[in-house]
């Protein structure tokens, strides 16, 4: 039984680590047979695949990996995000005339590689490299159909469904292989896992996506906003398919499809990205899914983990594991154990195992955890809350009228001016202090009357966020929007100065518990430094606080 960090570590560490040292091993290399052509050369594409196995008579489970990331990536630069206007504030023909980058440095989103061992259950180690990346063929498709297809072209080979060759060209048979295979990674690499479970395929019988995106769009783009991922604002699919493609002359004209294809004018939801999106897909997934993610990631948000999460069918096992840490993976809590006994009940057969389905563990900021059946928590209820002239979040409907700022955002981060005790730029509403601990779970939605008095685009930030008794700042959660796709997030229209626009839209899910004696706070903002593109200061917004509110799950 390998625990520790099995399947982040399995395929990028020593064999040594995952299995005993006295087991002789079998390592082999072949190249799997895709049903795709991606690169246009007329011959399928091929996926790279090391296997690192026990020698023995039995037939054998195998934990299966698939990276991007197996090369340093290239050197790359991300888009502009500094600019006079958005690019959806004039006609959508003027982007085009503007595609300048700014160099930035592209960091690299691995995984931790320690790992731990423990002998029971003997499985199969088998690490691929991702369509398109280091020793195999094709082009990346950065979360397309194509990708999914070549990952999944592996366990289908383990499974006597597909073709392989070995390094001298020889046809390579998985007669070791009995079939039963999990998938794990994180970021990129826990994406692919839900990428190929969503296709049903017969064989994969349990995945473990950690930090992973379930929807491109929503890592990219926020409710008609184009937005970067936190660390990495400027990123886009087309950046990221740049930094870990290994043939870039060959795939030049795909890449600059996707740069055409991802559309950062409108920020409109599309074809690229519905086909990106693997909610709409969840209910295919047969594999048990253990869930993990980080409260504090603003990397891959955790909107990913819980659309996840409530797109699986009702036949599905699952669990999910949600830390109080950001991009990584989680160390504490017997993570370890419960990881490795989801593989060994799904994957290795199992009939020992404590493992328990439905199960949701969460860490709060302080360290504590808390065991629920529910998302949201079940004992919270969904309370609608007003804005106040006066600055004031109530229950109670009154004390209404109109309130405006003027956009700062380029020049300040948003947590600087949520801290300005009278700031003209940002609208700031907080409740009376809390008399107890009090849990606020799931996701908040809000509904915001709003007018751009000066400009035809704007950007629109929310946050929720805990002011202590010592007057200290904890933001919770926020969410983004862009305004000009009120009706549609496939389609947007210029804004009418002066218009009133009513927007609703989802913040990031989170679970977190207020303290005594502090308040809780909803700050209106506009340009967020971190994640939104910013234009130059100035936007003014008008907010009828009338016809806005915001809905909050709390105990």
């Amino acid at each position: 039984m390998i625990y520790g960090s099995l399947f982040l570590s399995l395929l990028f560490s020593a064999s040594s680590l995952l299995f005993s040292q006295e087991a002789p091993l079998i390592r082999e290399r072949v190249y799997v047979e895709s049903p795709t052509d991606t690169d246009l050369d007329g011959q399928p594409d091929r996926i790279y695949v090391e296997i690192t196995r026990p020698k023995t008579d039995k037939k054998l489970p195998s934990i299966y990996k698939i990276t991007p990331y197996s090369l340093p990536g290239s050197q790359v630069r991300f888009h502009n995000v500094d600019v006079e206007l958005l690019p959806q504030d004039e006609p959508l023909s003027f982007f085009f005339t503007r595609k300048s980058l700014n160099s930035g440095a592209f960091l690299t989103k691995k995984e931790s590689r320690n790992n731990q061992l423990q002998d029971n259950i003997e499985y199969a180690k088998i690490y691929a490299h991702s369509l398109g990346t280091n020793k195999s063929t094709g082009c990346p498709t950065v979360g397309g159909m194509e990708e999914t297809l070549a990952a999944k072209a592996v366990i289908e080979w383990l499974n006597g469904k597909a073709r392989a060759f070995s390094t001298s060209g020889e046809k390579a048979l998985a007669d070791w292989s009995n079939g039963s295979v999990g998938m794990v990674g994180t970021s990129y690499n826990g994406t692919l896992p839900t990428m190929v479970a969503s296709t049903g395929v017969e064989g994969l019988k349990a995945i473990i996506p950690i930090a992973a995106i379930s929807s491109w769009y929503d890592y990219y783009r926020a409710n008609g906003l184009v937005v970067g991922p936190g660390g990495y604002v400027g990123e886009d699919a087309d950046i990221l398919g740049k930094y870990v493609i290994s043939r870039s002359s060959i795939c030049h004209d795909l890449f600059k499809e996707i740069f055409s294809d991802i559309d950062r004018v409108s920020g409109d939801y599309n074809q690229f990205w519905r086909e990106r999106d693997y909610t709409l897909k969840s209910k295919n997934i047969k594999a048990a899914t253990f869930i993990v993610h980080g409260q504090s990631d603003w990397n891959v948000r955790q909107k990913h983990a819980i659309k996840l999460w409530e797109g699986l069918s009702k036949e599905t096992p699952k669990r999910m594991f949600l830390h109080n840490k950001g991009h990584i993976h989680p160390r504490d809590h017997q993570f370890n154990q419960k990881a490795t006994a989801w593989f060994d009940r799904y994957v290795g057969g199992s009939d020992v195992s404590t493992i328990k389905e439905g199960v949701i563990e969460v860490q709060d900021a302080d360290g504590s955890w808390i065991t629920q059946d529910q998302w949201p928590h079940e004992k919270t209820l969904k309370r609608r809350m007003y804005f106040h002239q006066n600055g004031e979040l109530k229950l109670e409907k009154k004390n209404l009228g109109k309130l405006s700022f003027t956009d700062i955002g380029k020049e300040k981060r948003l947590f600087q001016v949520l801290k300005e005790s009278d700031s003209k730029h940002a609208l700031k509403f907080q409740s009376t202090p809390f008399r107890k601990e009090t849990l606020i779970s799931g996701t908040s939605e809000v509904s915001i009357s709003l007018s751009v008095v000066n400009r035809k685009a704007s950007n629109l930030t929310i946050a929720l966020y805990e002011e202590d008794q010592r007057g200290q700042i904890h933001v919770i959660t926020k969410g983004w929007a862009d305004p000009q796709n009120d009706l549609s997030l496939q389609e947007s229209h210029l804004l009418e100065p002066g218009q009133f626009y009513q927007v609703e839209f989802e913040l990031e899910p989170k679970q977190y518990m207020i303290k005594k004696g502090s308040r809780l706070g909803v700050g209106i903002l506009s340009t967020d430094y971190e994640h939104t593109m910013r234009p130059k200061v100035g936007t003014q917004i008008m907010v009828d606080l009338a016809q806005s509110y915001i809905d909050v799950w709390i105990d």
